[in-house]
């Protein structure tokens, strides 16, 4: 008992553990680093260029309707409720990549009707203003139309952010129809502010989004009243008959699974199964009686964890899924082959399981967050199942007894394959 600490750091030292696990974490840290700063560069200017190429997140304030009696002079306008508001915005998902970031770029068609009445016992003269609160260079907008009481009205926009405005003599107890519509492209976000220092009436807001489910709300919007999800996608939908104030509508639109964070977290946690993996590899050449050399031991541990330095970069050009099985494939393979020509060609099915064990059960408790927990423990069980069955095997005393040699003082311990 009293040699085991001496015993343990001779084993250490000869399997050559310190320094693979500094070249680990150096590997960590500096990949780490450099994924967080191409999501930290993407939420700056990154995410400003996909603005410019792709739209912005839409904001569309509700119309507004002042009036002043009619022949009245040096009055200040009044403001009408709307008596209706039935909006429809039909939202196409259209995700963009650029780098390991994914954009929500959605096209979408709005289309509004609204209706106010005067509710005076005298004529008035009303302004009804609908805001473009929007950059129609980003925006792409497109097919506008503008209608009052089915009569087309004349557009003329001139500024990037600018309004429709209709202008006329309403008489007492006479409906006004208002229906605008156009298209556009966005990002990230469909926002529909009402005016908050007025009651709302008649409202009927429904978002339907095409392509995604994974909807949010920004803080300080109200959710919907009711909510529909299919395999076509979601639709949202707000109705009030009356509230005392407006309040904002909208959602945050899906966003595709950001790969960004799913590859830092890989690396941040490859410490635990490279631990195996080389666990595993030491055991695998006590059993095969071959002492791995300093150079070998580099060789291999480099070619595992250059598998978390081509992940990201093969990622940030091609789908994460695609870039995973190229990752694996050539690291793997490559390591599958040298461990083939040091240890022989049966090495082969125990090495292919050990990389399965150590990369393809990660990536799966960290792509199904849900089931990180049951994959863990399965995991588990299946290596505590393939430890019972192992130490009835004969070979198993072989193991110990290599394991015993490799932590005894050099001139007993194995001296094939070199120290």
């Amino acid at each position: 008992m009293a040699n085991l600490p001496l015993s343990m750091i001779r084993l250490i030292g000869r399997t050559h553990a310190p320094w693979a696990f500094l070249l680990v974490i150096v590997v960590v840290i500096t990949m780490a680093s450099q994924v967080s700063s191409r999501s930290s560069f993407a939420n700056t200017e990154l995410y400003d260029d996909v603005m410019d190429r792709w739209g912005t997140p839409i904001l569309q304030p509700a119309p507004s309707v002042r009036f002043v009696e009619h022949g009245a002079v040096f009055h200040e306008l009044e403001p009408l409720p709307l008596s209706q508001q039935r909006v429809s915005v039909d939202a196409e998902m259209n995700y963009r990549k650029r780098g390991l970031v994914y954009f929500s770029g959605f096209d979408f068609m709005f289309r509004g009707a609204y209706a106010f009445v005067n509710d005076r016992s005298y004529p008035i003269d009303v302004a009804f203003v609908f805001p473009l609160d929007v950059q129609t260079d980003r925006v792409l907008l497109s097919d506008l139309t503008f209608e009052v009481d089915g009569q087309a009205e004349p557009i003329a926009l001139q500024e990037a952010r600018d309004k429709l405005l209709w202008t006329g003599r309403v008489d007492p107890g006479q409906s006004v129809a208002v229906n605008i519509s156009y298209r556009g492209r966005g990002l990230d976000s469909f926002r529909y502010a009402l005016d908050p220092s007025l009651p709302v009436r008649g409202l009927d807001l429904t978002l339907s989004v095409a392509g995604g489910s994974n909807y949010d709300y920004a803080p300080g919007v109200v959710p919907a009243t009711e909510v529909e999800t299919d395999s076509d996608g979601t639709r949202l939908r707000w109705t009030y008959d009356a509230l005392e104030a407006g309040v904002p509508l909208g959602a945050i639109l899906p966003s595709e699974k950001g790969f960004d964070t799913i590859i830092t977290t890989l690396v941040l946690r490859a410490w635990v199964p490279f631990g195996l993996f080389f666990v595993g590899l030491v055991l695998l050449g006590i059993a095969r009686r071959h002492a791995f050399r300093f150079y070998e031991m580099a060789l291999l541990t480099s070619a595992y964890l250059f598998f978390y330095v081509l992940l990201p970069y093969l990622a940030a050009f091609v789908h994460f899924y695609l870039a995973y099985g190229a990752a694996l494939l050539l690291c793997g393979g490559l390591i599958v082959a040298y461990v083939r020509r040091l240890l022989g060609t049966e090495a082969g099915t125990p090495i292919v399981g050990l990389l399965a064990a150590t990369l393809l059960v990660p990536t799966l408790a960290v792509l199904l967050t849900g089931y990180t927990g049951l994959i863990y423990t399965l995991a588990i069980f299946a290596g505590l199942a393939l430890l019972m069955v192992a130490t009835t095997r004969p070979q198993f005393q072989t193991l110990l007894r290599g394991l015993s040699e490799l932590s005894a003082p050099r001139s007993v311990g194995m001296s094939q394959g070199g120290l």
